[in-house]
């Protein structure tokens, strides 16, 4: 896989669309509910406060929720615009207290001393977006302690893939895998670069993590009709999609991966 041609993401431009049309509605409502499921357990064990550092973290529909739940989030973005969207949330929702928002890429959050020894870090829809995914993985190891977590979603390419098949583009994907580009129009939001699960695996176990959780975000929300759709209740499609996520064949074709990883102690 190539990593050249071009550079990393900045959504100033898109913010907007972000918000209502990923983070909104029920695609908001399958990635909240898969998201809250896989992270249960390390939320709701600790007693004490976690040192939360979200990385990309956009307008930070996720980690607020957290920082409710009384614990300490940085989020940190490259985009100024996306980090507007997020203080005003933070000022909505009363949480000065508990959020710090940080104009920085990816890439310089490790050197950062008061970022380093995390409990949990959240990457969620980012390396899709990076010239260097391999090289961010080992960025976000060092932010955290000895048995931190890394929360970690991506744009799985094989549902990319498999949409191109249904619609019979099969000259588009040709040329896709030949040019190793995925990118849509200048306002699409199909990733650059998405990512396949062996790669990142891969790059996990590279970096010193251990994947402890493996889910799919909408394993079939996205292959329904509107029609089909639009006559079911939200909650009934969002129930499914939680008993499917965790079950092959229909993860692996879920629109984004959520790896859930740890740092040996």
């Amino acid at each position: 896989m190539s990593e050249a041609g071009f550079s990393d993401r900045n959504f100033d431009d898109l913010a907007h669309r972000f918000r209502d049309r990923i983070y909104g509605g029920l695609k908001g409502d399958i990635r909240l509910a898969v998201l809250n499921r896989d992270l249960a357990a390390i939320v709701s064990r600790e007693s004490r406060t976690l040192k939360i550092v979200d990385a990309g973290g956009g307008q930070g529909h996720f980690a607020m929720d957290l920082a409710a739940a009384g614990h300490q989030v940085c989020l940190a973005d490259i985009s100024a615009q996306m980090l507007e969207h997020a203080a005003a949330e933070v000022e909505a929702r009363h949480l000065q207290k508990r959020v710090t928002l940080l104009h920085k890429p990816l890439q310089a959050l490790a050197q950062m001393k008061a970022l380093q020894g995390a409990d949990l870090v959240i990457c969620h829809a980012v390396l899709e977006w990076l010239e260097e995914p391999r090289l961010a993985l080992q960025q976000l190891h060092r932010l955290l302690k000895p048995g931190g977590h890394l929360s970690l979603t991506f744009y799985n390419r094989r549902a990319l893939e498999f949409r191109l098949l249904q619609r019979g583009s099969f000259r588009q994907l040709e040329r896709n895998i030949d040019e190793d580009y995925w990118g849509g129009h200048p306002g699409s939001l199909t990733p650059q670069n998405p990512l396949l699960l062996e790669w990142v695996s891969d790059w996990l176990q590279e970096a010193g993590f251990e994947v402890i959780c493996h889910s799919g975000i909408r394993c079939f929300h996205d292959f329904m009709t509107p029609a089909i759709r639009d006559k079911l209740p939200a909650a009934a499609i969002v129930q499914k999609e939680l008993e499917y996520s965790q079950t092959d064949p229909y993860r692996q074709l879920a629109r984004y991966v959520h790896l859930l990883c740890r740092v040996p102690e």
